[in-house]
């Protein structure tokens, strides 16, 4: 079996240098993924019927089911925001145990 080893420690406590170019381009990707998240959740908004029918299976055996708006939204986007608060909760305890 291989044998990987780590050239820097994982946890490490002093700071890396950070630089103003790459937290402008970091901020920008992260505006940039907001913004093309927004976009389909417009069009999907704008055009409900289009997600259930991309969703559809061809199959004549099965009963055609119709998603309603509020009820992918209750099933589909607030149970991913509420991950994503979970997710970012767990981040700020862990980072603030880190700098105590």
């Amino acid at each position: 079996m291989a044998d990987f080893t780590m050239s820097k420690p994982i946890f490490s406590t002093r700071q890396p240098k950070t630089s103003t170019a790459g937290n402008i381009a970091y901020a920008l990707f992260v505006l940039f993924c907001f913004w093309a998240g927004s976009q389909l959740l417009n069009i999907l908004v704008h055009a409900p019927g289009v997600y259930e029918h991309l969703m559809q299976v061809e199959d004549s055996g099965r009963p055609r089911v119709e998603i309603g708006l509020g009820v992918g939204t209750v099933f589909g986007l607030i149970p991913f925001l509420v991950g994503l608060v979970v997710l970012g909760a767990v981040a700020l305890i862990v980072r603030w145990r880190r700098y105590r």
